[in-house]
């Protein structure tokens, strides 16, 4: 693609230069309004209309993509909101995750406890059976 730009590039050079080497003479430039007028050669005035040309055709296509820059500004701006939200939202729940951790170690009996727990149940039911199933 860069090729190809580049060659169309170099035809519409040669194009301008056979252009400015052809059409020396000069020529007179009368502006409406005004009397005087400019003497200037052919190929200097092709190529200033053309250069004019594409200025107010630049210029329009600034102008009509006024619409799709505030567009996309506002979307960059709610995606710049929304990121900031993500990021309040996931701290939030790191933040509960961290103290529902530390509620859940504080219920939970040290290990000390639970193996004490576990030697009194062996010895009131040493078969390891539930007594109310003994029982019934």
């Amino acid at each position: 693609m860069k090729t190809l730009s580049r060659i169309c590039l170099g035809i519409v050079l040669l194009v301008g230069a056979l252009i400015a080497v052809s059409n020396t003479a000069p020529v007179e430039l009368h502006l409406w309004p005004f009397t005087d007028f400019v003497v200037m050669p052919l190929y200097l005035a092709i190529v200033l209309l053309l250069l004019v040309g594409v200025l107010v055709g630049l210029a329009m296509g600034w102008v009509s993509g006024r619409a799709h820059r505030r567009l996309a500004r506002d979307r960059r701006r709610e995606a710049e909101r929304l990121t900031g939200e993500v990021t309040a939202l996931k701290a939030d729940i790191a933040a509960r995750d961290k103290a529902a951790k530390k509620v859940a170690a504080a219920k939970e009996p040290p290990v000390a406890e639970v193996r004490a727990l576990e030697r009194q149940q062996a010895l009131v039911d040493p078969e390891g059976m539930d007594p109310a199933r003994a029982r019934g």
